[in-house]
């Protein structure tokens, strides 16, 4: 019964102006850590993308420069419109008119993005915007009212 009548409520306004305030600090940094990273992610994908149409056109310029001819072939074909002889023609309007074209849509892969929301708890809410401000001065009252409170002390 002792440790009652000797409890200050002032550590329990403390605590609590503490744990706001640091909520309010370091929810939203974390948001926008999280934030930064799927934008990292992203900006990583992009870059193997175009790692990987270099590498295709790299290789249709080696093979134009090395004088394949089932390549210079089918490059003369396309650019005069002839169609290789005892073949019937077949009009495609959806085929690449020029080399690069051709080349372009060779390049071409799907990709798949993620189209997830993440779920904020309701702290997480209240602290970012103009929340964070509320958060911030109702933690820093509650310290306040935590350091100038002083304990009750039962006379006997």
């Amino acid at each position: 019964m002792r440790l009652f009548t000797r409890f200050d409520i002032g550590w329990l306004y403390l605590l609590c102006g503490l744990a706001l305030t640091t909520a309010a600090i370091v929810l939203p940094a974390r948001s926008d850590l999280h934030v930064l990273t799927q934008k990292k992610a992203t900006i990583l994908a992009d870059v193997h993308e175009q790692d990987y149409r270099v590498h295709i056109y790299a290789s249709f310029l080696e093979d134009v420069q090395s004088g394949d001819p089932v390549l210079l072939q089918r490059l003369v074909e396309m650019q005069f419109n002839h169609s290789p002889e005892g073949s019937s023609i077949v009009i495609d309007k959806t085929a690449p008119k020029t080399p690069l074209a051709w080349v372009a849509q060779r390049a071409k892969r799907l990709r798949v993005l993620p189209m997830q929301t993440d779920q904020a708890s309701v702290l997480s809410q209240f602290a970012s915007g103009d929340g964070r401000l509320w958060l911030l001065g109702l933690g820093a009252f509650a310290i306040f009212i935590g350091l100038i409170s002083t304990p009750i002390t039962s006379k006997q």
